[in-house]
């Protein structure tokens, strides 16, 4: 037997308990989110003092600065959360803003070739992401003006700002363009078995980034240049030829924005497999003339002993194919949302839950509303799966290090680093389980620090 509402409808059908459903895991999704936000608070006010692990590179009074940087910034994302995502997100669905927005949209087609269902999508995600630019200026502006940046950036002309504006808007709109009409075509075409060719789509952009990033990540990050130290190039070589790792496939690239902070990754696979390091990571920039660098940067980077061992982290990352495991993560979680999108899309009533009309079913304002409100509770788990298993092999990589004998050079590498980059020690578990990346310095810290005391 299977619920059934007044009416006798089961209630997938009846929109206005759909409605009623979807505003409740709007609400219920972020009052978590939330929740989470002020455990993560609650721990930064709690923590008053540098850790002690961090005493010989943060000093009390950065520390100060970047908790209450911090504080500013936990608040603001909580009451922006509540005010931009809960109350007005929900006003927007009782209200109906995708049928409102899909009127203006089909008002604007004065010619009858702008009456095609393409035409008429692009102007459609044009309208609504204007809405959703004018609706989260305020929060941008205060994130802009009000909350003091703790990173000095270059101060650049105001025209390089407008011009760097204008070519973003514009690779937007073309971007927008073409996504929105390779989904309102592909669903014309293929019908019920549309989640198929998406699949399939997803699969060659993926692959044509795997190929095409090694060529384009240097212009878009910075400049690749050579390894100036020869005492680290040689311990570079010989590291990477201890593991079987080519050394040509070490990249420095010598990054237009400095203020990103300091950083090392591995990607690819095969032929096209690199490890980069940030310029920034070195000391000084791995310069000898410190005088070309701004007085904050001076100081900053790691020495010698320490740039291995993060090279050493990244070479984990390839020894245990965690490019491969992370791909093969994406397109299963891919497949799942597209399988559960497939079933969801040609659902009437979900249309008319969120106000359109019966019979009425746009292509483009379907896929938006699916992934952005009926798949919340899906993509929130899948989230989490991921960010674990992505935190599980940062912890491998640290294990690989801590047994090619970097234990104690990694670990004085993070303490600088997280010092460096200002980032803020402490962080409340829950919370990171649910949106970091990567565990928290003091989590691989003290994992180094208990598989020492067991070898």
């Amino acid at each position: 037997m299977y619920e059934v509402t007044a009416n006798g409808e089961p209630f997938w059908n009846d929109p206005e308990v759909l409605l009623t459903v979807l505003v409740a895991v709007l609400i219920a999704d972020n009052l978590w989110s939330i929740f989470l936000m002020l455990r993560e608070i609650r721990v930064v006010y709690a923590v008053q003092q540098v850790p002690g692990e961090l005493r010989p590179y943060l000093p009390q009074t950065l520390f100060e600065t970047m908790r209450a940087n911090k504080l500013h910034r936990c608040w603001f994302t909580l009451v922006n959360r509540l005010c931009v995502v809960v109350i007005l997100g929900s006003l927007e669905l009782y209200l109906g803003l995708y049928p409102f927005i899909w009127k203006l949209s089909l008002m604007c087609a004065i010619w009858k070739w702008m009456e095609h269902e393409v035409v008429i999508s692009i102007v459609f995600v044009i309208l609504l992401s204007t809405y959703i630019t004018i609706k989260s200026l305020p929060g941008a502006i205060y994130d802009r003006w009000c909350i003091p940046t703790m990173i000095k950036r270059p101060n650049i002309p105001w025209k390089y700002r407008i011009l760097r504006v204008f070519l973003d808007t514009l690779l937007s709109l073309f971007l927008m363009t073409v996504f929105v009409t390779i989904v309102v075509f592909v669903v014309i075409a293929l019908g019920k078995y549309s989640f198929l060719g998406l699949y399939g789509l997803a699969l060659i952009a993926m692959l044509l980034v795997i190929l095409l990033l090694p060529i384009l990540i240097d212009p878009f990050l910075g400049n690749r240049v050579p390894l100036q130290n020869a005492a680290l190039k040689r311990d570079l070589e010989r590291l990477t030829e201890s593991v079987g790792f080519p050394f040509d496939q070490v990249h420095i690239i010598q990054v237009h924005d400095s203020s990103g902070g300091s950083n090392a990754f591995f990607f690819g696979s095969c032929c096209l497999k690199r490890i980069v390091i940030f310029d920034t990571l070195l000391l000084n920039r791995g310069l000898a003339n410190t005088s070309e660098l701004r007085p904050e940067e001076v100081g900053k980077g790691l020495c010698d002993p320490l740039v291995v061992a993060v090279v050493g982290h990244e070479l984990g990352h390839w020894a245990h194919g965690h490019f491969y495991k992370a791909i093969i993560m994406l397109k299963v979680h891919l497949f799942v949302t597209l399988c559960l999108f497939a079933i969801c899309f040609p659902h009437g009533p979900i249309y008319q839950a969120i106000g359109f009309e019966q019979g009425l079913q746009p292509i483009i304002a379907g896929f938006l509303s699916i992934f952005r409100y009926v798949l919340t509770p899906y993509m929130t788990l899948s989230n989490v799966c991921m960010l674990t298993m992505t935190r599980n092999f940062e912890f491998q990589a640290d294990k690989f290090a801590f047994k090619l004998g970097f234990a104690a050079s990694l670990r004085e590498a993070l303490l600088k680093l997280y010092a460096d980059n200002l980032t803020f020690p402490v962080s409340d578990s829950c919370y990171s389980s649910w949106n970091h990346t990567h565990p928290t310095m003091l989590s691989r810290i003290r994992r180094l620090n208990r598989l020492e005391q067991e070898s």
